[in-house]
C-alpha cells in the first residue's frame, strides 16, 4: 500500500528539482541529435520516454551498449531500441550517451 504523505512528498521533490522541465530539454536535445544518424530509420518518444526503429535487429547493438559501453537501454520488439533514463539526466550525461552510442553504431 503506498502511503499518501509519501507521494505528496516525491510531488515536492520532482517540482523543486524541476525534474519534469529537465525531461523535456534533455529530451527534446537527445530527439534532435539522434535524428541526425543516418542509421536509425525512426526516432520517436517524449521527454527522456525515447524510442530508435532500426531496418534491422538490435540484438547485437544492444549488447555491445551494454557490454562494451556500460549504457543500459531497453527493446521493443526485434528493432526498436528504447531509452528510459531518470528525470534528472543531465546535458552532459546526455552527450555522454550520443559518443558512447555513435561509437557502436
Amino acid at each position: 500500500m503506498i502511503n499518501i504523505s509519501e507521494v505528496i512528498e516525491t510531488n515536492k521533490m520532482i517540482e523543486q528539482e524541476n525534474l519534469v522541465e529537465n525531461a523535456k530539454a534533455v529530451g527534446d536535445y537527445l530527439l534532435e541529435e539522434l535524428k541526425k544518424f543516418p542509421q536509425i530509420k525512426e526516432v520517436r518518444g517524449r521527454g527522456l520516454m525515447i524510442g530508435l526503429e532500426f531496418e534491422e535487429p538490435i540484438k547485437e547493438l544492444r549488447s555491445r551498449l551494454i557490454y562494451d559501453e556500460h549504457v543500459f537501454t531497453g527493446a521493443s520488439g526485434t528493432n526498436v531500441l528504447r531509452l528510459l533514463p531518470p528525470l534528472c539526466l543531465s546535458m552532459e550525461e546526455a552527450e555522454d550517451f550520443l559518443a558512447r552510442f555513435k561509437k557502436v553504431l
